[in-house]
C-alpha cells in the first residue's frame, strides 16, 4: 500500500469516527430528552394521584365534620327544646307563686 492510500484510509477512518461520534451524540441527546420527558410524565402522574388522594381525604374529612356538626346542632336543639319546655312549666308555677304572694301581701 502506498503512503497516499494509507493516509486516505486514515482520513476515511477519521471521518467514520466523526460521523459515528456525531450519531452517538445525537442519540445521547435524544435519549436524554426522552428520559426527561418520561420522568416529567411520571412526576405529573404521581402529582395527579397525590392531588386526587388529598382531595378524597379532604372530602371525607368535610363529610365527617358536617356529620358531627349536624349531630351537635341536633343535640343542641333537643336541649334547647327541653329548656324551653322546662321554662314554660316553671313560668306557670312562678306566676302562681307571684300571685299567691301578692294575695298574701294584700290580705295582710
Amino acid at each position: 500500500m502506498e503512503k497516499a492510500d494509507i493516509l486516505q484510509h486514515i482520513k476515511d477512518a477519521e471521518e467514520r469516527v466523526r460521523a459515528a461520534t456525531k450519531d452517538a451524540e445525537g442519540k445521547r441527546k435524544q435519549l436524554q430528552a426522552e428520559g426527561k420527558r418520561r420522568s416529567l410524565e411520571k412526576v405529573d402522574a404521581a402529582d395527579a394521584a397525590l392531588r386526587k388522594a388529598i382531595d378524597s381525604r379532604i372530602a371525607e374529612a368535610k363529610s365527617r365534620i358536617e356529620s358531627r356538626k349536624k349531630a351537635l346542632l341536633d343535640e343542641g336543639a333537643r336541649k334547647a327544646d327541653a329548656l324551653t319546655s322546662s321554662a314554660r312549666q316553671r313560668a306557670g308555677k312562678a306566676r302562681e307563686f307571684v300571685l299567691a304572694e301578692f294575695e298574701r301581701a294584700a290580705d295582710a
